[in-house]
């Protein structure tokens, strides 16, 4: 499955605190997490970013986010995670369903 992360980091910690945790959590080997695979994760200069995963399940995502927030309480200003797909599969998707509505 295809997740799309928007997420706000909390702009109170400092970058060498994150980074620190950041490294912890690769060092027990948690990032990548198992199950996930990052597609895409990208953050700018205000603590702002999106990551797209894939992952084997639900559980596996939810898991994967929630780790940084137990690692590091507070870490999110915010965040928001949904499933996604591919533009090109989902145009079918609605076509299909608009047909269906129209009926």
């Amino acid at each position: 499955m295809l997740f799309v992360s928007y997420w706000e980091l909390n702009p109170d910690f400092e970058p060498t605190v994150l980074s620190d945790m950041a490294q912890t959590l690769i060092n027990k080997k948690l990032v990548p997490y198992p199950g996930v695979k990052q597609l895409a994760w990208y953050i700018t200069p205000d603590y702002w970013g999106i990551t797209v995963s894939e992952a084997e399940s639900e559980e596996a995502i939810f898991e994967e986010q929630n780790m940084w927030r137990i690692a590091k309480p507070g870490i999110f200003k915010t965040i928001k995670t949904c499933v996604g797909m591919e533009i090109t599969k989902v145009l079918p998707l609605m076509m299909k369903l608009g047909k269906k509505i129209k009926e």
